[in-house]
């Protein structure tokens, strides 16, 4: 596990990766991703069960679901920094042929993203899908979420958090990114 000092220098080089990436191609969304960074750090450097390989099964390690796409800067450097993929293939962020599009997608088969975000309010749906799967496949393991603000205006994300608290699914943590700003 890491020490708070190497947690401080893993979140200073995954904000150094954001601003190259979006600088990079002219392009992109920094604030969110800057904002996001100590939370994508710590839960993916202290909080969460990964299994190595990222066999992508989802059986026995905690997941995670990325709803507000627009920052998969942050996203893209904490899966690389974390051995998901190798870093050099930041410099590639929103280049043609690339797997970094500006938005995660499942057909680019990079590790550890398992759905693909873009459409705001759906991926507390897919999320909460997840987790009723593992409680009913007897997995104690967790789901994890991320959400914008803005995107809580979309009604597909009340039916899911409804749906969750009369079903008991007990075991999603939405988290939402409270930052007052929409695009």
């Amino acid at each position: 596990m890491p020490n708070t000092k190497q947690l401080e220098d893993f979140v200073s080089q995954v904000r150094r990766d954001i601003v190259r990436q979006v600088h990079g191609v002219s392009s992109g969304h920094p604030g969110g991703s800057l904002g996001c960074t100590e939370f994508f750090v710590a839960l993916y450097q202290e909080v969460m069960k990964r299994k190595e390989g990222f066999d992508m099964d989802g059986k026995d390690e905690d997941l995670f679901f990325l709803s507000n796409g627009h920052i998969s800067p942050v996203f893209y450097s904490v899966l690389a920094r974390s051995g998901y993929f190798p870093v050099e293939e930041l410099n590639t962020f929103r280049k043609i042929d690339s797997r970094l599009q500006g938005h995660p997608t499942t057909h680019e088969g990079l590790p550890g993203i398992r759905i693909a975000s873009g459409s705001l309010g759906q991926g507390m749906s897919v999320a909460l899908g997840a987790a009723q799967t593992k409680k009913l496949n007897g997995d104690d393991t967790l789901v994890y979420s991320l959400h914008g603000d803005g995107e809580l205006q979309e009604g597909q994300n009340w039916e899911a958090i409804l749906y969750a608290a009369g079903n008991k699914v007990d075991n999603l943590i939405a988290t939402i990114d409270l930052n007052g700003q929409q695009i």
